[in-house]
């Protein structure tokens, strides 16, 4: 059988970028010295233009080191339920693998082009490339709209305050109450918001909030007095959920009128008892 290993140890004995890759490992042999040489020389004459991509590829190149390929083993006994639990066990490991996978990747993604989505719409270097705005210029680069990236642009840096704490799949809509805590608060004030929220089971948009209130960093809103007054009115059509009724009459009418008459039948005697109770302390008074 063979050797399981997580996808972070994968990681870490993938060869480092920049490592020197043993004889047996390369896919592309060294040139002779004399080829060498040769690719010298032409590079010197290359232009002052491809001079300066390659000094900024190198500035800026991404980690490009991926975990080795690796291939199920299957299962070595002949007894079927052994191979069926063998089996089901690699299927369940390998969807929660590629889950975590996924979500580390998808933090990854924002902590790299937050901010130089921020650089190019701050500065408006989209106008270098003849684009009047900056949802227009991102749209042309990878089909991203100036609202998505402006999401991105806010969230990078609570992404980043996290990123030493979790590897879940961080989203813009459920971590935006921690966007003002970490303009307000700092790194270490998003950290405690998101263990607090974590504790309580609760790592939504509202369960954030109202860790960031337990916490002292954000103020709960309160209804003004007449909000609190006057009760949200009632609409029949949301309670007895008509829709649905309507629906269900689009595909079986008959089905549909027997509840319909089964409520009536219910508000008729919800109604009695309502009637009733309304007029029980005016007879009291009465006495």
């Amino acid at each position: 059988m063979g050797t399981r290993t997580s996808i972070s140890e994968q990681l870490r004995n993938a060869t480092p970028v920049g490592t020197e890759v043993p004889a047996d490992r390369r896919t592309v042999q060294p040139q002779s010295s004399r080829s060498s040489a040769q690719s010298s020389s032409a590079g010197s004459q290359s232009s002052q233009v491809t001079d300066s991509r390659q000094v900024d590829e190198k500035t800026i190149s991404l980690p490009a080191a991926l975990p080795p390929v690796t291939l199920f083993v299957p299962p070595q006994t002949t007894d079927p339920a052994e191979r069926l639990k063998f089996c089901t066990a690699a299927i369940v490991d390998a969807d929660r693998r590629t889950q975590l996978a996924t979500e580390r990747l998808t933090q990854q993604y924002l902590l790299w082009v937050g901010e130089p989505y921020r650089i190019v719409r701050d500065e408006e270097l989209f106008r270098l490339d003849g684009f009047p705005t900056f949802d227009a210029w991102g749209r042309a680069l990878n089909g991203r709209s100036g609202d998505y990236m402006n999401k991105v642009i806010r969230v990078a840096p609570v992404v980043h305050a996290l990123s030493s704490i979790t590897r879940r799949q961080l989203r813009e809509q459920p971590l935006r109450p921690l966007v003002a805590v970490h303009r307000d608060h700092g790194d270490d004030a998003v950290r405690e918001c998101w263990k607090k929220a974590e504790a309580a089971g609760d790592l939504t948009e509202r369960g954030l909030r109202a860790a960031a209130i337990e916490c002292g960093y954000a103020t709960a809103l309160r209804p003004t007095h007449d909000q609190a007054a006057t009760p949200a009115r009632l609409e029949p059509s949301g309670l007895l959920q008509l829709g649905k009724l309507r629906r269900l009459a689009a595909t079986d009418p008959d089905q549909a009128l027997q509840v319909c008459r089964r409520l009536q039948e219910d508000l008729a005697r919800l109604e009695q008892d309502l009637t009733a109770n309304a007029s029980a302390p005016e007879a009291r008074d009465g006495d």
